[in-house]
């Protein structure tokens, strides 16, 4: 048998050897998306200055002319200082006061500090070492100063944006400017089983692109001592229309209200200014109108649209029909029936107007002006949940907590023209750039960076629908 065992092969050393050929190697696409190639980004402080400049150059001025009471060669810090701390606390997104005061004499933050507001500082009466002012200070300065005066610095902004034309691309019509009104819980205070709410009514300016600035602001607590009641929306809203028709009494108007607003009221207060209205209607608030609604809406079978929007779901169809000259609490008006079907849920949406209803105007209400009132919610969450700190109690008393709150909506302002202004096509272009991540990057550059002794040439901001 063992004459039968075959013999082990040579094994050849040269065989696995690799062989260069004359063939292209394989090119295999890299993982992921190619980047896009951007320019140099400035830092974000030097940004929010040329912003500042660019869009309200007399920014501090109105900032110090706020009436006080302070004799200001006795004061170390400027009214306009105290108001920026207060302001920056709210950009920095810390969430609280304390927050900012830990960095607030860290780095350059001081230095930065002193060129934002625009203040000289005196280093014979000052001393050679630049501070900026903690929040106590601030507080006691904000309790003496009344609100009337720091509202007015909203007002201004607006106005001033109003006046630059810069927000004429979200004109209803090209004619009536958009304002939604909404309340919303601005501060919990208390112990535990002694909680107190104070409620805000806010007048918000549509703009475009999104964007949506506070303009005017109604504080709910006003309690009747004769019936022993508290304040409630319609009553905010009947001395925030009057002081609103008062700061701007030729500008054309159109509200966005909730279904809380569709009453008599308010129908007669705008009657008497000249004001358009898109106000949402709920069925068990107004039963009898909305039923005759719907058989005036069944006996018009020509009032009809269907159409297409899009929303953070996808494409959602859209089936609208009207009714004309419906009485609703004795003002005949016209009330719309928006039927939804979106890849996730289907809605219904009814909207009542005394705006004039047709095929070729029916898509600008609904989709310009009836869903453009829920950016107001949208905004109450960011400012509750990105750190702005709305409902934080920032303060116990109660003058500083509401001048605290108008500093937080100046802020607001500030934060939509730089970020979806200024800072537009750079979150565009690096895909994926949140607030948060430019909030860090400017709270990082007041602390680690000088501001630039150039201010940046912005040129134009200019929004647009499209």
């Amino acid at each position: 048998m063992d004459k039968e065992l075959s013999k082990a092969k040579t094994i050849d050393s040269q065989r696995d050897k690799t062989v260069n050929g004359n063939h292209t190697r394989v090119r295999r696409k890299p993982a992921g998306r190619k980047p896009k190639a951007i320019t140099p980004i400035p830092p974000v402080p030097d940004l929010l200055i040329s912003t500042m400049k660019h869009c309200w150059p007399k920014f501090n001025g109105w900032l110090s002319n706020i009436k006080e009471s302070r004799l200001k060669r006795m004061c170390r810090y400027s009214g306009s200082h105290i108001w920026w701390e207060i302001i920056m606390t709210f950009l920095t997104r810390g969430g609280s006061r304390h927050a900012f005061d830990v960095d607030r004499n860290t780095g350059f933050m001081p230095q930065n500090m002193q060129e934002i507001c625009g203040q000289e500082w005196n280093e014979e009466i000052l001393g050679s070492e630049k501070t900026v002012t903690c929040s106590d200070n601030a507080i006691h300065h904000a309790d003496r100063v009344e609100t009337d005066e720091t509202e007015g610095i909203l007002i201004k902004m607006v106005r001033r944006l109003i006046n630059m034309r810069m927000l004429d691309s979200a004109r209803l019509f090209r004619s009536w400017w958009m304002i939604a009104m909404d309340a919303t819980l601005q501060q919990r205070t208390g112990k535990p089983g002694q909680k107190k709410w104070r409620m805000v009514l806010e007048a918000r300016l549509i703009g475009p692109c999104g964007i949506e600035l506070p303009l005017m602001v109604e504080f709910l607590d006003v309690n009747d001592p004769v019936r022993e009641k508290k304040d409630c929306e319609l009553k905010g809203f009947d001395r925030l229309s009057k002081r609103l028709h008062s700061k701007f009494p030729r500008l054309p108007i159109c509200l966005l209200l909730d279904g809380l607003y569709a009453v008599e009221p308010v129908f007669r207060r705008c009657k008497n200014y000249g004001w358009k209205y898109i106000i949402t209607m709920k069925e068990g608030r107004q039963p009898t109108a909305f039923n005759e609604a719907v058989q005036i809406m069944l006996m018009n079978p020509a009032n009809i649209w269907k159409g297409q929007r899009e929303n953070d779901d996808g494409i959602v169809e859209q089936d609208v029909r009207w009714a004309e000259q419906v009485p609703v609490s004795g003002y005949p008006l016209n009330v719309i029936f928006s039927g939804e079907i979106s890849p996730h849920a289907a809605t219904l949406w009814v909207w009542v107007t005394n705006l004039n209803v047709h095929a070729n105007r029916i898509k600008t209400i609904v989709n310009d002006g009836g869903h453009a009132r829920f950016r107001q919610e949208e905004n109450f969450n960011v400012l509750k949940n990105n750190g702005y700190g709305l409902e934080h109690a920032f303060c116990t008393k109660n003058n500083a907590s509401k001048n605290y709150h108008i500093m937080l909506l100046v802020a607001d302002i500030i934060w939509q023209l730089l970020a979806d202004g200024v800072l537009c096509r750079l979150k565009i272009l690096t895909r994926k750039l949140t607030d948060i991540s430019l909030v860090r990057h400017l709270f990082g550059g007041m602390v680690y960076k000088p501001l630039s002794s150039k201010p940046l040439h912005i040129g134009q901001i200019r929004f647009s629908s499209g």
